[in-house]
């Protein structure tokens, strides 16, 4: 006799259920959490909710209203997710919900502290502080916070002396800025963030074409005097950054103006928007859309793209470094493709060789990069030594001290090839005296 017809077994899912109920209880204890941490948990909520609203629908799930965090509204988020979240299902069965949820509270935990400056690192209100002091106390924080907290300190002293003073004129100059050197970088990002903001912020999506030049010709031009030599791009990308994820609706005549206004700063631009886009409000909650997805939208050319691809790779890998299994899935998936896998070596080796300078000698660094995976998949431990390791080792060893010696630090904030950038730069050392790389970049070689 035939056998019939078997029904199907729903125990899978049925857990696969139970979990996202779990993953909604631990969502609203996040809140709460994030809420002590950042004062008004409006701007937290609006990213973490447009991921939710994202996979169901934008009728179940309003982010912008902090009232949407309320454990009733948190119920009926749950409820809909079991009932129409077929990603989100298929993150519990496929047994990554434990990462994650790891890659979420690491969002979160960074997400917060550049958000919330002031309390973490106790300043006093309306009180100016001179930027030594509050390097200081950036690098008081564990080492891995110490990063994004310098990072903050450049847009919160950026942003006091605009305010007491008006637009700066030589703020990080050697002689206005007595701060370590490993402080430089991320200084400078942070100032670029302060620029970006005022700027960009002062638009509409009524400015004309003109406007919107003239702001970012101010920004470049704001950028350039308030750097020092080596550091320009550093503040630059924070234009991608804060144009994408803060002012969306302006990122596309902004693209379209900052290629007219400064196409020799093109890569710091379009390397910040792959960073914004792994923090953005759709790829805030990790697993349920490929970031990659969104590349070929926001940029036109592949120039443009291998800047944005390697900008994501930046701020993935930054933000898991202390978790490795994270990383790995990216490794496996993205290592077939080999424009992608280009992208992302150069993404691992720029967040590292930045790494080394801001925060020296750390041993999660070399953890990260030492790490093997754990599964007997040949293909993905070749991977990992491929595009993690020996990048990586590239960079602490060979990249990191030429860019130093040649004041060229910030052009990992940009795609290129740090090998040929690197032997350009020591070629030139030898026959003439050493000048760091314009902003259109290295003189003896072309640009990628």
């Amino acid at each position: 006799m035939a056998e019939g017809p078997k029904k199907p077994n729903n125990t899978a899912k049925n857990q696969a259920r139970q979990r996202v109920r779990d993953f909604t209880e631990a969502l609203e204890i996040l809140s709460h959490v994030a809420q002590g941490q950042l004062g008004n948990v409006s701007q937290l909520a609006f990213f973490v909710g447009d991921g939710l609203q994202r996979a169901v629908t934008d009728s179940i799930f309003d982010a912008l209203r902090p009232e949407t965090w309320r454990p009733a509204s948190l119920f009926k988020i749950g409820s809909a997710l079991i009932n129409q979240s077929a990603q989100l299902t298929q993150l519990f069965v496929s047994g990554e919900a434990q990462t994650a949820w790891q890659e979420l509270i690491n969002k979160v935990e960074v997400f917060a502290l550049v958000k919330n400056l002031s309390s973490v690192l106790a300043l006093p209100e309306k009180e100016f502080i001179p930027l030594p002091d509050l390097v200081e106390k950036a690098y008081g924080l564990s080492s891995f916070d110490a990063l994004w907290a310098v990072e903050g300190v450049g847009h919160y002293y950026a942003d006091d002396c605009w305010a007491r003073e008006g637009p700066p004129q030589g703020l990080l100059a050697e002689e206005n800025a007595p701060v370590p050197a490993k402080s430089l970088l991320m200084l400078h990002a942070g100032m670029g963030l302060c620029f970006a903001d005022r700027l960009v912020g002062a638009l509409t999506t009524e400015s004309t074409a003109g406007e919107v030049r003239e702001a970012l010709e101010q920004f470049v031009t704001l950028c350039t005097d308030n750097s020092r030599v080596g550091y320009l791009g550093a503040a630059v990308e924070s234009l991608g950054i804060v144009t994408r994820d803060f002012y969306p609706d302006l990122s596309k005549i902004i693209s379209e103006q900052f290629r007219i206004a400064a196409p020799e700063l093109a890569g710091f631009y379009w390397h910040g928007i792959g960073r914004a886009i792994y923090f953005s409000r759709k790829f805030f909650l990790p697993h349920l859309f490929s970031m990659w997805n969104d590349v070929n939208v926001e940029a036109k050319t592949e120039p443009e793209r291998m800047s944005v691809r390697a900008g994501l790779t930046w701020a993935f890998t930054l933000v898991n470094m202390r978790h490795p299994a994270i990383v790995e899935p990216a490794v496996r998936a993205y290592a077939r493709d080999s424009t992608l896998a280009q992208a992302f070596s150069n993404g691992v080796s720029s967040c590292i060789v930045m790494r080394s300078d801001t925060t020296p000698n750390e041993l999660f660094v070399s953890t990260f990069y030492e790490h093997r995976p754990a599964s007997q998949d040949r293909e993905l431990t070749l991977a990992w030594q491929r595009h993690i390791s020996q990048p990586a080792v590239a960079s602490v060893c060979t990249y990191y001290p030429a860019l130093y010696e040649h004041h060229a630090l910030d052009q990992v904030f940009r795609y290129q090839d740090l090998a040929q950038l690197v032997e350009c730069l020591q070629a030139q050392s030898h026959t003439a005296p050493v000048r760091p790389p314009t902003a259109a970049g290295c003189g003896c070689c072309e640009e990628i």
